[in-house]
Order: C-alpha cells, then sequence, then structure tokens
C-alpha cells in the first residue's frame, strides 16, 4: 500500500500477487462452473475438484504475467481505460500461452493451424475475462481527488482580505 505519504507509490508487488493468486482461482471457478452447466445432471461430487486444481495451475503463469504487465503499466482501478487495458492484457497473455503449449506439441499441418488459432481465441478469451475479473478485485483505487500536493505553490501576493481593509 501506499507509505509515507507518497502520492506516486503504486505497489507492484501485491498488484502481481493479487493477479495470480486471484486470476488463477476465478479461471478454476469459472471451468467448474461451465462444467456444472454442461452436465446439468452432474453434481460437485461427480465432477470433482480436478477442473478446478489443473484450470488452476494451467492459469497460474498467464496470470502471473499478466499482473506483472499490469504492475509495469501502473494501472489503476478508478481509471477509465484500467478494465479495458486488463482484458487486452489477459488477452494477449492467455492467448500467447496456450499459442507456445500446443506449438510445443508439435503442428503437422495447414488444418491444424487453424484449429490453433481458434483455441488461441477461445482461451485468450477465457483468460480476458479472469483478468477483468482480477482487476476489479486486485487493482489499486485510484486517488479521487485529483489534489497534488506535490507540486510547488506559487506566492500570489497575499495580504489579507479585501472586505476587511478600513
Amino acid at each position: 500500500m501506499k507509505k509515507n505519504n507518497e502520492l506516486g507509490a503504486y505497489p507492484y508487488l501485491q498488484v502481481v500477487v493479487l493477479f495470480a493468486g486471484i486470476g488463477s482461482l476465478v479461471g478454476g471457478l469459472i471451468a467448474e462452473l461451465g462444467l456444472l452447466f454442461v452436465f446439468r445432471n452432474a453434481d460437485f461430487a461427480q465432477i470433482g475438484y480436478q477442473p478446478l486444481l489443473y484450470v488452476g495451475l494451467l492459469s497460474f503463469i498467464p496470470a502471473l504475467l499478466t499482473g506483472i504487465l499490469v504492475a509495469y503499466k501502473n494501472i489503476w482501478r478508478g481509471d477509465h481505460k484500467s478494465l479495458r487495458t486488463t482484458f487486452l492484457i489477459g488477452f494477449i497473455t492467455s492467448a500467447s500461452y496456450m499459442g507456445a503449449i500446443i506449438l510445443y506439441l508439435g503442428i503437422s499441418s495447414l488444418i491444424e493451424v487453424g484449429v490453433l488459432l481458434a483455441f488461441m481465441i477461445g482461451i485468450g478469451l477465457f483468460g480476458a475475462i479472469n483478468s477483468a475479473i482480477a482487476g476489479c478485485i486486485a487493482l489499486p483505487k485510484a486517488c479521487k481527488s485529483r489534489f497534488d500536493i506535490s507540486a510547488k505553490k506559487e506566492d500570489d501576493d497575499y495580504s489579507e482580505l479585501s472586505f476587511t481593509k478600513r
């Protein structure tokens, strides 16, 4: 948090840790709820905790990268562009991370490239939604007063009030 009355202090470590933790947790919960929605007759005991765990672990690295980029850009929650920026950063990091994993597995035909791009867009949107939700929770609030105490004050030759002059 802000220390020593510094207005310019940005909590880099707090933002990175919260994005990594909240982003991966939200990703696992959305995947779990999605599976429960698809398999309507199943309950949590039948599906289990595996999707929550696996998606949470898989989304930890893109959430960490998103947190690092958001902290690097000094994005505040009250800013009008913060939600769009975190959404875009989450999309790019998630899509590129999933693309790197799939490229590591190997592509041998042109049809697989189209499937790869569609899969990257889907995972990118999933990561962007996670990033937007994590941004609403993890980003620090912007100063609402817009009052800058660091600026040097100018002398206005003030001596007394005009209506008190005799």
